[in-house]
């Protein structure tokens, strides 16, 4: 098909700043600009009118020659998008480079055509590539796919990501803007209200017949059934997972879950070798070793990483109900109402700490859930919550006190 007037002018142009040298440096800059202003105002047209074909054909004559070479890539990756041109839009995208303003709408971008087909572990090596490259701002990664993570039953390792992000806008001096807010309460959310069953298993049965092969579908599909009960289920996918990666930390965590939840010590024992505790949470730690005490009829060593797992996390209900029945058993009863009163203020703070979450007020209400994260456990979120009471009111040593507390450090 021949190429039309706009097209071949966008060649021209292309072409003449190549040889034009009479002007100068500052005539040519001049002209450049203005002829891709031009261009870019003829190509907003075409987008507004939903031409993304001719928008796309134009954008591959502007790129030679155009001044911001990332702004034309990451509008030709969403037009093939658009067109359904996958490949194409991976390849425009992945031409963005890392420091430009367009990079992590480029990443987002090609993080999301992964999901929509199937492709889960492709989307998260994507990932993994670029959430270190200190070029990258975290914030959007972190939010676009913890909910990914989530959907696989990888709630641990979705508040890793953000986690991770939020400390990356922290060291920068970013820890109570907007996006160090968004995070927290994404954080937050994580295992406050369980995604329905239905609707996990309708992405992941989706991306099962997009991706058949795809071992994250199968590690979703495994904490699936976990979450179900479904522990033969659980097993077989868990098992094809380990087949193709036997060294993949998140399977082996799943695949500890399995174990514990059949009754299997051996394999728990074998799980426990593939996942050191140094890179485990201290509450996961203390509630393995708490588990396999209990299995081998060590009492006194189960009530010890018991009593660790509440240190860690107060509100881990079965750990106190288990601590209970304990005292009962052992004739306490002193104890085991120490422990049921306990528990009922936990519940209490947890309250208070969801009723100042539903408000939406976190400049207005971050020290005084900050105060309650700290008692819950959640070192995490306190963390966060005491950083932005510190920039709402600067000049209160206090704070700074109990946000160095939190991290295990000396007062300033």
């Amino acid at each position: 098909m021949a190429i039309n007037e706009r097209a071949r002018g966008l060649v021209w142009v292309g072409s003449l700043i190549a040889i034009v040298g009479a002007g100068g440096w500052v005539g040519r800059e001049w002209w450049v600009t203005r002829q891709y202003r031009f261009a870019m105002e003829s190509i907003r047209k075409e987008l507004e009118g939903d031409h993304q074909a001719l928008a796309a054909r134009d954008l591959r004559a502007l790129l030679p020659w155009s001044p911001d070479p990332d702004r034309v890539l990451y509008l030709l990756g969403y037009c093939e998008r658009s067109r359904g041109n996958h490949e194409a839009a991976t390849e425009a995208w992945a031409r963005v480079a890392p420091t430009s303003r367009f990079a992590i709408a480029a990443i987002v971008g090609r993080m999301e055509m992964e999901v929509e087909r199937g492709r889960l572990a492709d989307a998260e090596r994507l990932i993994r590539q670029v959430v270190s490259d200190p070029r990258i701002d975290p914030f959007e990664l972190a939010m676009e796919f913890a909910p990914v993570y989530v959907k696989e039953g990888r709630d641990e390792e979705a508040r890793e990501l953000i986690e991770g992000a939020w400390t990356a806008l922290d060291r920068a001096g970013r820890g109570a803007t907007e996006p160090a807010i968004l995070l927290l309460r994404l954080h937050i959310e994580i295992g406050a209200k369980p995604d329905p069953v239905e609707a996990t298993r309708s992405l992941l049965d989706r991306s099962g017949r997009l991706a058949p092969d795809d071992e994250r579908v199968w590690l979703g599909k495994a904490n699936l059934a976990l979450r179900l009960g479904e522990l033969d289920e659980a097993g077989r996918w868990l098992d094809a997972c380990l087949h193709r990666a036997p060294d993949d930390r998140s399977v082996w965590r799943a695949r500890l879950d399995w174990a514990i939840a059949s009754n299997r010590t051996e394999e728990a024992i074998e799980t426990i070798r593939h996942l050191p505790e140094d890179r485990e949470p201290p509450a996961r730690v203390a509630g393995r070793a708490a588990w396999l005490a209990g299995r081998r009829g060590d009492r006194e060593a189960e009530h010890r990483a018991l009593s660790v797992v509440l240190i860690e996390n107060p509100a881990d209900r079965s750990a106190r109900a288990r601590l209970i029945a304990m005292a009962i058993q052992d004739g306490q009863p002193d104890l085991a109402e120490k422990l049921r009163s306990e528990g009922a203020r936990i519940h209490q703070l947890e309250e208070r700490y969801w009723e100042r979450y539903r408000r939406a007020q976190p400049s207005r209400d971050a020290e005084a859930m900050a105060r309650l994260a700290a008692q819950l456990g959640r070192r995490f979120e306190a963390r966060g919550l005491f950083t932005l009471a510190i920039a709402m009111d600067p000049g209160r040593r206090d704070l700074r006190t109990d946000l160095a507390a939190i991290d295990g450090r000396p007062p300033e």
